[in-house]
C-alpha cells in the first residue's frame, strides 16, 4: 500500500518531511491521553473506546509514513546519511511515546 501511495506524492516532497509527519502521529495519542486525564490517572479504570480507535489510526498512519519516506528517498534519489539518522531517531523516540 505504501508503494502505491508514494506514487501519488509529488517528487518535490522531501522524505524527511514524511518522517516528521509520521512522527507527529506518534505524539498525537500521547497528547490526547494527557488532555483527557492530565498527569494523574486517579479514579479512572479504563480509557474511553474512542481513544483506542485514535491510537490504532495514528499507529497505522505512522507506519504508512515510515514506509513511504524511504520509498520517496529512493524514488527521488535524495537519500542521505542525515535522513537515515533522522528516520531512525524518530523511530527510537516513537517507541517511547
Amino acid at each position: 500500500m505504501a508503494s502505491y501511495l508514494v506514487t501519488l506524492l509529488p517528487e518535490y516532497i522531501a522524505p524527511n518531511l514524511l518522517t516528521l509527519i509520521g512522527f507527529l502521529f506518534t505524539v498525537v495519542p500521547f497528547c490526547l491521553i494527557y488532555m483527557v486525564y492530565g498527569i494523574s490517572f486517579d479514579g479512572h479504570d479504563s480509557l474511553p473506546k474512542w481513544l483506542y480507535v485514535a491510537q490504532m489510526l495514528c499507529y497505522f498512519l505512522y507506519r504508512m509514513f515510515d514506509e513511504m519516506d524511504g520509498k520517496q528517498a529512493r524514488r527521488t534519489g535524495s537519500s542521505s546519511a542525515l535522513g537515515l539518522i533522522f528516520d531512525h531517531g524518530c523511530d527510537a523516540f516513537a517507541i517511547g511515546f
